[in-house]
């Protein structure tokens, strides 16, 4: 009788949402529908089945854990449909979702394009940054990150070096906070399978901090930038070779590279759609600064209703801004750093047959074709701040006067038929 009820407590099989400590680690299993179970081995051994469920998570490991665990398992794991095999938890302060993926169902997550890559545990992991907007999290109803590293090549069985992946993560400029919880974790969504890991065990290890991509050297580059949506990725290019990439938060944050590579030094936007865009405010460059709007080439700004231009932080397509090569820089000499106390993107609008002219102007006064009706006349300048704004009545030709340094503005007319944006031009 002893014997068996040993047995029993080992083998302990769940099938209500639950959270518990057993075999030295913290366990949970959850889902929302369809039908499933847990059981409960030894250490840090479990075994999964599930059918027809919308999501379902089963999971052992540590809370909170240590930024510095490894995870050596072995498992057996069978998925029909959508579901994941890997490290999973989550960090605090700031709060983000993170998983590393060893093997997976018909889809590999999280889709998209990857920003970089790390090299761990004999295996290489693309990395991802995704966004939840109003979403569960261990905080209830919020938006927040999700950190990706998943495997290039599935496997079921070997160690995971958390350490790695963190530090790959924070080298892209991406904060992992406090750990609220790391574990060997099998989830599924919409899906049907089987795991059995027969074995799990954590220690600890501070791995290896991965070199910044392009694989370290005398060049020393900081990109300072920001999207407007938070999930905008830029990359950057040192000789035409790729030698870093991030996905941007909402605040500007500093992204660092040191790299061997010399030439030509593009900053290029590459997944531009509805609501993205990108400020790029300066790169520094072995400790000199070289500021966006000093730059002749800008292929991903948005003037007279295209993309391409000069002389201005934003990237509002797909494109890049050039700040000359590693020796020198692209434009005019590098200004201070400013301090700005609000700046926006430059605006979008749809071309029409509205004119401003003389263009440029060296004097700042300008003629400004209002269509018919009322319309909202906005200039701003190359960094997105609003020089001056009012209120106009057309059809007409409406005199306006710049008094502001030379440089480029954008010029835009709002009425209720059309958004007309015009590059302006004070010599």
């Amino acid at each position: 009788m002893l014997l068996l009820g040993a047995q029993q407590t080992i083998a302990q099989t769940i099938t209500a949402n639950q959270i518990g400590n057993q075999g030295g680690y913290t366990y949970e299993y959850w889902k929302d529908s369809g039908t499933g179970s847990m059981t409960l081995g030894s250490g840090g051994a479990f075994s999964v089945t599930w059918s027809n469920i919308g999501n379902l998570l089963a999971r052992k490991g540590l809370r909170p854990g240590a930024k510095n665990q490894t995870v050596t398992y072995a498992a057996t794991y069978s998925p029909n449909g959508n579901s994941y095999l890997c490290v999973y938890g989550w960090f605090t302060s700031p709060m983000v979702e993170y998983y590393i993926v060893d093997s997976w169902g018909s889809w590999r997550p999280p889709g998209g394009t990857s920003v970089g890559t790390v090299t761990s545990d004999g295996g290489t992991y693309d990395l991802y940054r995704t966004q939840r907007v109003n979403q569960p999290s261990i905080q209830g109803t919020a938006t927040f990150y999700q950190y990706w590293s998943v495997r290039t090549a599935k496997r079921t069985s070997g160690t995971i070096t958390v350490a790695n992946h963190f530090n790959a993560w924070q080298s892209r400029g991406w904060t992992v906070g406090s750990m609220y919880e790391v574990s060997l974790t099998v989830e599924g969504y919409q899906s049907s399978g089987t795991a059995n890991v027969t074995s799990m065990s954590m220690g600890t290890s501070s791995g290896t901090t991965p070199p910044p991509t392009g694989g370290g050297g005398s060049n020393n580059i900081v990109v300072r930038a920001r999207g407007t949506n938070g999930t905008e990725n830029l990359r950057l290019t040192v000789g035409g070779v790729q030698v870093g990439a991030w996905t941007l938060g909402t605040d500007l944050q500093n992204y660092s590279v040191a790299t061997s590579n010399t030439g030509g030094i593009n900053v290029e936007y590459t997944n531009d759609a509805t609501n993205r865009d990108v400020q790029v405010d300066y790169i520094t460059v072995n400790g000199s600064t070289r500021q966006a709007e000093n730059q002749s080439t800008n292929t991903g700004v948005y003037l007279n209703g295209a993309c391409g231009g000069a002389n201005s932080e934003w990237l509002n397509c797909n494109g890049y801004i050039g700040f000359g090569t590693t020796s020198s820089t692209g434009g005019r000499a590098a200004l201070e750093t400013k301090t700005v106390a609000a700046e926006v993107p430059a605006p979008r609008g749809v071309v029409s047959k509205a004119q401003v002219f003389p263009n440029p102007s060296s004097t700042g006064r300008f003629m400004v074709q209002v269509p018919a009706g009322p319309a909202q006349v906005t200039i701003r300048s190359s960094k997105g701040s609003i020089v001056q704004q009012f209120d106009a009545t057309g059809p007409a030709a409406v005199p306006v006067q710049l008094d502001a340094k030379p440089g480029l503005y954008y010029l835009q007319v709002t009425s209720p038929a059309e958004s007309v944006v015009t590059q302006l031009a004070v010599e």
